[in-house]
């Protein structure tokens, strides 16, 4: 009868006690690693609640968006001079996402939330030169560092950035990923956001940018402060042929069309607005700051993060601005160089439209000056209710005529702007030209006593004198 050596069960019995004695602390090991698999999910839950959200405006910290009634962005206000226009991918335009693709991540839409051969490549990188100098990060990994994470650079920070990478890919898709990034990164000169970024450099919208613009604008993504074309632009330039090359060789543009983008002269369209203030209502949104202050202090707004809803219209908005150019334009001849337009709801009082002067950045005429809050007489405002007063006492109609000409009232000649007059004229035509004679002239007939009675029961604070 054979038996095994003493030698051979010997050497099997010692590769089995590891085994054994893992097998014997089997329910501690389940349940550390039941525990470790616990914590990762709670730590993947909590930090996944700060994901960003590519249905919402960006809001930066410090920053105070004012909104119209109808939710459009009227200003996004930051102390710091930071400047957003948040874009769907449609509106930024063919160019300007591939752009930044190819300068930034060409297999975006290949990998998942990590690229392994970029990832490799950077950890080369670091180890060689003994240190963390290589990204290496997806577009979904920079959206990750600059949404919820710090800059600084650390494998226990490399870890985090790669969790809520792929918890952003596991909830978001490729295009919701790409438009979030593109709408939060940093250009320079206070641009975040491709938006941003082409109104700044090129005072253009995103989707008119040329493929030269898109490529010089991707290129700045890397290092805004390093390649800032004020200070560096030949190296600025090299980043754009760099993005230039990747277009093609990720078919975003034929060799035909990079050919005619590496010639043309970004350097020429360049206006940069290194401050230049973005508002499509900058008079009233000063206002509205001046209210937040008064409300709850100068350190919450300059603290920001506050999101303002006003009854401003920016369809009116838009209409006023026009009818003020116009109407500084039309009077040029006249010395008239400046004008306001203050558009309110005359049921409830709401602000529909504040135009404080005809070019905000004009300092020519003093634009930033708010002219709706300036102190002065009220002028043609007032004849309202000079007119509703006679109309209410029954001392004219509608149809009344009245003479719009060249009249002495006790000492007082008031003229209108064209130093003329219509003759006879109704005063729904009166009113409707905003005639001053014919004003007077009423204002008389009803007695002016009676008309600053009228206005003072209508809501009028100020002291009226006769």
């Amino acid at each position: 009868m054979a038996s095994e050596p003493v030698a051979g069960r010997g050497q099997r019995a010692l590769w089995l006690r590891p085994i054994a004695w893992l097998w014997a602390r089997k329910v501690w090991i389940s349940a550390l690693v039941g525990a470790l698999l616990i914590a990762m999910t709670v730590y993947v839950l909590w930090a996944i609640k700060d994901l960003p959200d590519p249905s919402q405006n960006v809001l930066a910290a410090g920053d105070v968006m004012v909104l119209d009634r109808n939710g459009k962005l009227i200003e996004d206000w930051s102390p710091a001079g930071h400047y957003h226009v948040t874009l769907t991918l449609k509106e930024m335009g063919s160019y300007a996402p591939k752009a930044v693709l190819a300068a930034e991540d060409r297999n975006f839409y290949n990998h998942g939330a990590v690229d392994p051969l970029s990832t490799a490549r950077a950890a080369w990188v670091d180890i060689t030169s003994g240190g963390l100098h290589q990204g290496g990060s997806t577009i979904t990994q920079q959206l990750v560092k600059i949404q919820l994470l710090t800059p600084q650079k650390s494998i226990t920070r490399k870890v985090q950035e790669i969790v809520l990478a792929i918890a952003l890919e596991q909830r978001y898709s490729k295009d919701q990923i790409l438009g979030m990034y593109l709408n939060r990164v940093y250009f320079g000169h206070g641009a975040y956001g491709v938006g941003a970024a082409a109104r700044t450099y090129f005072n253009k919208d995103a989707k008119d940018l040329s493929p030269a613009q898109a490529a010089f604008l991707a290129g700045l993504i890397q290092a805004p402060a390093a390649y800032d074309p004020l200070v560096h632009y030949e190296l600025a330039q090299e980043r754009e042929t760099y993005v230039i090359q990747g277009m093609v060789a990720t078919t975003a543009l034929s060799p035909e069309q990079a050919d005619k983008a590496t010639k043309e002269d970004v350097k020429s369209e360049l206006h940069i607005q290194s401050t230049a203030r973005q508002s499509k209502a900058p008079h009233f949104v000063d206002h509205v700051l001046v209210d937040l202050e008064n409300l709850f202090g100068s350190a919450a707004v300059q603290q920001g993060s506050i999101v303002v809803r006003t009854t401003l219209d920016l369809g009116v908005q838009q209409v006023a601005q026009q009818a003020v150019a116009n109407g500084v334009h039309d009077l040029a001849g006249f010395n008239v160089n400046n004008s306001a337009l203050l558009a309110a709801d005359p049921k409830t009082g709401e602000i529909r439209a504040w135009v404080g002067s005809a070019d905000y950045g004009n300092d020519a005429i003093g634009g930033q000056f708010d002219v709706v809050l300036s102190p002065r007489q009220p002028g043609s405002s007032f004849k309202p209710y000079v007119y509703e007063a006679a109309l209410r006492d029954h001392k004219i109609t509608w149809s009344t005529i009245l003479h719009d000409k060249l009249t002495n009232f006790n000492g007082y000649m008031p003229r209108d702007f064209d130093n003329g007059g219509m003759g006879d004229i109704k005063a729904s035509t009166a009113i409707l030209y905003s005639r001053n004679i014919p004003a007077v002239q009423v204002a008389q007939m009803e007695g002016i006593t009676k008309v600053i009675d009228l206005a003072h029961a209508m809501g009028i604070k100020s002291k009226l004198a006769p």
